[in-house]
Order: C-alpha cells, then sequence, then structure tokens
C-alpha cells in the first residue's frame, strides 16, 4: 500500500517539467514504460533471474494487450519513482500505489484496479490476538461518533505496545496520526525483516495491507500469526490502488481507465487477485460492515 512518505519528493517532481518528447504524452505507437519496485510482494516481485512478477505484472500485461500497446516494465527504487515519472523516464508507475489527496496536485490516478485494507497482524495466542471488531471495516473517510468509538477502543488496547511498521510507508503516517505516542513505532526497510521480529515476539504487532498479510498467513511461518481487530481504509491510508500518470497525459489515462473497466467486468482483477492476494481485491467487491457516520453499511 503506497500512500505516504513521499511528499517531499512530489513537491519537488512537481518543479521540473518532462522533457519536449514527453510534454504531449507518449506517442501512440510507442512502448509504453512502466516503473515499479520489483520488492513490494505480492504485487510485485523480482525472480532470481531478473524478471518481474506478481499482481501487477500479471495485469499490466491485460491491460496492455487490450489497448494494443507494447509495455516494458522496469525496476526502480520507490523514493525516486514518481521523479522519474516526472522527467519522462517511465510513462506510469504500476507499484501498489494509494490514491491520497496529497498526491491529487501532482499525480493522475486512473480509475482504481484494487482497493484494499490495512490490518493488524499479531502472534497467535498473544495478547492483542483477542481484538475486537474483527469483521468492520474502520472508513477514516467517514468521520462520525461510531468511528470515534472505536478508534479510542483500538487506542487503549495498543497503548504501550510496539507496532513494526515499513519505513515511509502508509501506516507510518495513519499510526502517527491515530495513535501519536500511545504506542511504540519499529521501523523496518524491508517486510522479511518486520516479519522475523513479529514471528519471534520482538515486536507485539504489526499494521499492513491485507493483501500481503493473506499470503503470508498461508506459510508454515505465517501460521503462528492471526489477524486481530478491524480492517482500516481511507484517511492517509489512501482508497484504492490505481496506476499514476502525469497530470497531462489524459488521453492515454483515458483509454487505461477503459481497459480497467473491462477487466474489473469480466473478472480478470478477481482472478488475480484470489490468485496472488488470496482474496477479491475487485473495487466493487463486498465489504464488511463499516464504522463510519454512525451505523454500519
Amino acid at each position: 500500500m503506497r500512500a505516504a512518505g513521499l511528499l517531499p519528493a512530489l513537491i519537488l517532481a512537481a518543479c521540473h517539467a518532462a522533457p519536449a518528447g514527453r510534454a504531449a504524452g507518449p506517442d501512440a505507437q510507442a512502448e509504453l514504460v512502466i516503473g515499479t519496485e520489483g520488492l513490494y510482494p505480492p504485487w510485485n516481485i523480482t525472480r532470481p533471474d531478473g524478471s518481474l512478477a506478481g499482481f501487477e505484472p500479471d495485469y499490466l500485461r491485460v491491460l496492455c494487450a487490450r489497448l494494443h500497446r507494447r509495455c516494458r516494465m522496469v525496476a526502480m527504487d520507490w523514493d525516486g519513482m514518481i521523479g522519474a515519472l516526472h522527467t519522462g523516464k517511465i510513462d506510469l508507475i504500476a507499484d501498489a500505489v494509494q490514491i491520497t489527496p496529497e498526491r491529487a496536485g501532482v499525480l493522475a490516478f486512473s480509475r482504481p484496479y484494487a482497493l484494499t485494507s490495512g490490518v493488524i497482524a499479531t502472534l497467535r495466542g498473544g495478547p492483542l490476538a483477542g481484538l475486537a471488531d474483527r469483521d468492520v471495516t474502520m472508513d477514516f473517510d467517514r468521520p462520525g461518533p461510531a468511528l470515534d468509538a472505536m478508534t479510542d477502543h483500538l487506542r487503549r488496547d495498543l497503548t504501550g505496545k510496539v507496532i513494526g511498521v515499513e519505513l515511509s510507508g502508509a501506516f507510518d503516517t495513519f499510526l502517527n496520526q491515530a495513535f501519536g505516542s500511545a504506542v511504540t513505532l519499529r521501523y523496518y526497510r524491508t517486510m522479511g525483516e518486520r516479519d522475523l521480529d513479529l514471528l519471534n515476539g520482538r515486536i507485539d504487532a504489526t499494521l499492513e495491507d491485507e493483501s500481503y498479510l493473506h499470503p503470508l498467513l498461508a506459510t508454515r511461518d505465517g501460521a503462528g500469526l492471526v489477524l486481530a481487530g478491524p480492517r482500516m481504509i481511507g484517511g492517509s491510508m489512501g482508497r484504492g490502488e490505481a496506476l499514476a500518470f502525469r497530470p497531462g497525459d489524459t488521453a492515454l489515462r483515458a483509454q487505461f481507465d477503459q481497459a480497467i473497466g473491462a477487466t474489473l467486468a469480466d473478472g480478470t482483477v478477481r482472478r488475480l487477485g484470489l490468485q496472488w492476494f488470496r482474496m477479491d481485491a475487485s473495487p466493487h467487491a463486498a465489504a464488511p460492515a463499516s464504522a463510519g457516520s454512525g451505523a454500519a453499511r
């Protein structure tokens, strides 16, 4: 879930115009270069031979085939990806990029092709394993008394606990905003390092995207973990994963929007989600009851 941690880079990138050859968007016959990280499983993975695999490489092959466009995915550091887009080194980004208000001024998003939420993972049988509201989604884009009450309850349950998060990730920002000093955050550069500490009891829990946690819990090591508490979405965590374009590339974005709509309608996104995430990540997939402006929906 790529939702936070890049605001300075966004501002810097917005100050640099794309080269003249890219100013009006990529040529309709040119190869499209798509930036991804290759280190964010199961969204994108780099195999030992250097090739890219995962939900997004598979999905982009389908989208590009529908558009009859030649596409090439390239792996690059997450921190430099938006700068590469604005300087014309790549034509779009596919890296589980969340749609957030903070990015609206410097990026143009496609319609969302997936909708996932954050959830707490902790040791099976541990003190946080019994967190309440397991089947409820907390929607931070729908403020109200019910959401406030659930947030206060969760804050009390997590007070004094050590929560592991990916450095400069979506959940880093959210936890600081929602719980402040009530929790201690421990930062990790890789999810593997964080998972190892969680399994060995060096941290109490992690808040991570469900699309990552479902496959993890299906592994031998991950069987020692359990999902606990509510699902969380909205606010600084964003609302759906989408492709990111330069704001001026309206025609290219419209073409991908049409192709995304077709893949949502024909079940392609659902099939790939079940394959890579062990869940239907389609934006229209039915969601559990949600706590927002008062009543569940």
